[in-house]
């Protein structure tokens, strides 16, 4: 089995993991299951040598468990968090720089940070759509193939989240159970 097959099986398993992410509603369960998406993500970049990829996926890993950890306690994550953080993003950014394509994933991790920093899951799920857009143009620049049609399902699925949870009114149906339900509790 080459690399690149065994890259693009564990793009498989990241898309099937980071897809699934944001079908949730709470932030908990979305930052978990992508710690582990991301963790494969940055294996299938490590087989394709794209290490501006392995970069982001490794800053998606601290980022998912920063937050997390602040999630759990309840508490904002600080700015001088956030500062070291996209600090880090950035240098390391400069320091993969290849070409004009590795500056996706710089920018694909600073807005994702700042989507998840706000706490807001509405901006969130826009965010993931624009980075699933950004992620197609660079798994076609490196050949992850395998990512591209990934990508591609995850951006139908932050669109059907964002269907879900943000746009999607009440049917008739369930108003009315809504005004009964409120009526008993009386």
């Amino acid at each position: 089995m080459t690399a690149t097959n065994i890259a693009h099986i564990f793009a498989f398993m990241a898309f099937i993991l980071y897809t699934l992410s944001f079908q949730f509603k709470k932030r908990g369960n979305i930052l978990k299951t992508q710690i582990f998406a991301n963790t494969f993500y940055t294996l299938e970049y490590i087989m394709l040598d794209a290490y501006a990829g392995v970069n982001n996926s490794l800053f998606g890993i601290t980022r998912s468990i920063i937050f997390y950890i602040f999630h759990k306690k309840r508490k904002k994550c600080p700015p001088y968090v956030a500062t070291i953080f996209l600090t880090l993003v950035v240098i390391f950014g400069f320091i993969s720089y290849t070409d004009v394509y590795s500056i996706l994933p710089v920018i694909i991790s600073i807005i994702f940070f700042v989507a998840l920093y706000t706490e807001d899951m509405k901006l969130y799920r826009k965010v993931a759509v624009v980075a699933s857009i950004l992620w197609i143009v660079y798994t076609l620049a490196v050949g992850a193939y395998v990512s591209v049609f990934d990508y591609s399902i995850e951006l139908i699925s932050s669109l059907i989240a964002i269907y879900r949870f943000d746009i999607k009114k009440k049917t008739f149906k369930e108003k009315m159970q809504d005004r009964k339900k409120f009526k008993e509790r009386r």
